[in-house]
């Protein structure tokens, strides 16, 4: 994850975007036909999660800007992260107040949701990180999270817009997960064949969701594609899948599924990517995804966007009913 480590974004993203854009809107129409491979791509860009924007909020007086990380929010609790920047880099102070205010005037009466606190979730290198909260949505509509900075003496405030829908897009908290017959290695002749990354732990490719599901077993399942980065908010999630099952061993399956179908025919080339089709299933709205599975094939936890390695430790442990290292 070298984008990463120098904390910036790869360059090739933009000749990507411009060629993908170039691509748009010369999809042929192949309802009822046999597709060749260059409709496949074709049909494949109209619907890519992996190139949505990121949710900013305008910089206020100070230059300071917040980046959602979280898009995909539904009526009920949610676990929301973003982060803070300001002309001089990254703001990594412990905490800030997020006060949710519903904006819709279609709503009826307002809102009256209780500021909370997020606090800090360092990254595992670098001076990024992002900040993380739970708030409880009582209606959908529109919504602003109106967040308190405070450095040093000085106190701003900057406004995230949201959407608040009346159910999420991926499994909700609560939901069964869907039994996906996501690819292992029994089913490749090489572990390149099922991820971008260089990182090729082969216990991450050994078992479907299915599987773990019917066995019973707890699994933290990992959507990602390490080698294409794409946004400010996505991280090396793979390696902390990894630190996870070295830590927590045998008590879970612990899986990996590339965002990606067909990461060795990609090599840097964004515009030749297939969305995997668990992605699909999942109902993926953005490119990186943690689930924590019970026993029972019930989402506990889901993580949109990068989460480090402690907060998903302390969660694993919960759900494992033991105690975090």
């Amino acid at each position: 994850m070298s984008t990463l480590k120098s904390g910036v974004i790869s360059l090739f993203v933009v000749p990507v975007l411009t060629a993908l854009s170039c691509t748009l809107g010369q999809v042929p129409n192949t309802e009822g036909t046999s597709e060749t491979g260059n409709e496949v791509h074709a049909r494949e860009l109209i619907n890519r999660p992996d190139l949505e924007p990121l949710v900013e909020s305008q910089p206020n007086s100070r230059g300071v800007k917040a980046t959602l990380a979280t898009k995909d929010i539904g009526i009920g609790t949610n676990r929301i992260s973003f982060l803070l920047t300001s002309p001089s880099g990254f703001i990594t102070v412990p905490a800030v107040t997020v006060t949710p205010v519903l904006v819709s005037e279609t709503q009826g009466q307002p809102s009256d949701l209780s500021p909370v606190i997020a606090t800090f979730r360092a990254w595992p290198y670098g001076d990024r990180g992002l900040y993380v909260t739970s708030i409880d949505f009582d209606r959908d509509g529109a919504w602003l999270l109106n967040v308190a900075v405070t450095e040093g003496k000085e106190t701003s405030m900057v406004s995230i817009p949201i959407d608040v829908h009346a159910s999420t897009n991926a499994p909700m908290n609560g939901e069964m997960a869907p039994k996906s017959n996501n690819r292992t290695l029994t089913d490749v002749q090489d572990i390149q064949e099922l991820t971008t990354g260089s990182l090729h732990d082969p216990e991450l490719y050994q078992i479907s969701i299915a599987d773990t599901i019917l066995g019973r077993r707890p699994a933290v399942v990992v959507f990602a594609s390490p080698a294409f980065c794409l946004n400010a908010v996505c991280g090396p999630q793979v390696e902390v899948l990894q630190s996870l099952k070295t830590t927590f061993g045998k008590g879970a399956s612990f899986i990996h599924i590339d965002f990606y179908d067909n990461p060795r025919e990609i090599q840097g080339d964004l515009t030749r990517a297939i969305i995997s089709p668990t992605v699909r299933e999942w109902g993926l709205p953005s490119s990186e995804w943690t689930f924590m599975i019970d026993e029972h094939g019930r989402v506990t936890n889901r993580f949109e966007g990068f989460a480090n390695y402690n907060e998903l430790a302390n969660e694993l442990a919960t759900l494992l009913r033991v105690q975090p290292r």
